[in-house]
């Protein structure tokens, strides 16, 4: 009588979850050919094995995947039904909510699966995140020192405790915990790209050892690279910083900060011609960003070729009209 109960709950909860304030259904995404017969496989899938919750969830992925969370949601809903004690179900209920702009009902199903799976680590610190992001830290601390009691080698745990303790402003706490997330996983590159940035606001040289731990796990990571280079960017190894920018973009063609950086510096060293390069590079991958447009106006108007600046700073402006740079560019480019 009492399990019936638990589940008679259950299920009212869950039910209550998918119940949506806004009815407005988000239009279908255009896809490539491979994607929309991924989706048709499933849809006949679904069709023929209605009681098969996996697909669902398989499919609720790939909406989500497509910006469709109305459809994903309803997905979860149908499969939590026929499955409702799958801590996956939960996971990715919980980031549904939270991309579609529901962080309440993203909290609200963490909390639930906190207490459905009280065993299950990867649950906690997902609920733990959660609180995190929420900005809840004292929440996420207790969850995590929780996880910690149960699991006191949990490098994950203590990456999240860092997390928030800087968050939270407490410095010493955070480094102690970012610190011991490398001695229980010295693969952790996050926590040593972060313990980087943290020893840097404090202007400690000793900041360049934990960019190179990074590098040390990962050469090719492309956050520890970013990191490095501008810790060097700014303690005036320019060469070293361009040189590891350029790696990034061998990487990864598409991570346009490096161009941008990159250019910034090469304006910096007079190498005009090449930093057009670098903004026009950026243009062509980010093309609906103004801060792209708007370095390759003032390398142009620095090269004399006003009439190319102005139409690069319209277009800074054309997709971020209160962009306070670019418009007190357009005025000295106007005024000659």
């Amino acid at each position: 009588m009492i399990k019936s109960k638990i589940y008679l709950l259950l299920l009212m909860v869950i039910t209550s979850l998918f119940t949506v304030s806004c009815k407005q259904e988000v239009a279908p995404v255009q896809e490539a050919p491979q994607q929309r017969d991924l989706l048709d496989n499933l849809n006949d899938l679904i069709a023929s094995e209605q009681l098969n919750p996996e697909l669902r969830y398989e499919r609720a992925k790939l909406l989500s995947e497509r910006g469709m969370y109305n459809e994903a949601i309803e997905d979860m809903r149908v499969a939590m039904l026929q499955d409702s004690m799958n801590n996956k179900y939960y996971h990715l209920l919980s980031d549904l909510f939270m991309d579609s702009n529901n962080s309440s009902k993203s909290l609200l199903v963490m909390q639930q699966a906190g207490k459905l799976f009280p065993d299950s680590t990867l649950t906690q610190l997902k609920l733990s995140e959660t609180y995190y992001i929420l900005r809840q830290y004292n929440e996420s601390v207790f969850v995590l020192n929780e996880i910690l009691r149960l699991h006191p080698n949990n490098a994950e745990a203590y990456l999240m405790l860092g997390l928030n303790f800087r968050a939270l402003g407490e410095s010493q706490r955070a480094i102690n915990a970012f610190q011991t997330a490398t001695e229980k996983n010295p693969k952790m590159i996050d926590a040593w790209i972060i313990l980087g940035e943290i020893f840097t606001e404090m202007k400690e040289p000793i900041a360049l050892r934990y960019y190179d731990a990074a590098l040390n796990v990962d050469p090719e990571n492309v956050n520890a690279l970013h990191s490095k280079a501008f810790y060097l960017q700014n303690h005036d190894d320019i060469a070293g910083a361009l040189e590891l920018y350029r790696k990034i973009n061998l990487i990864e063609p598409k991570y346009t900060d490096a161009y941008l950086n990159a250019g910034i510096l090469m304006i910096e060293q007079d190498s005009l011609d090449s930093a057009l390069e670098q903004f026009d590079i950026m243009t062509k991958m980010a093309p609906l960003n103004p801060v792209a447009y708007y370095f390759k106006a003032l390398t142009n108007q620095k090269l004399g070729r006003i009439d190319l600046a102005k139409k690069d700073v319209m277009n800074a402006l054309n997709f971020d009209p209160e962009y306070q740079q670019a418009k007190e560019l357009l005025e000295k480019l106007n005024a000659g």
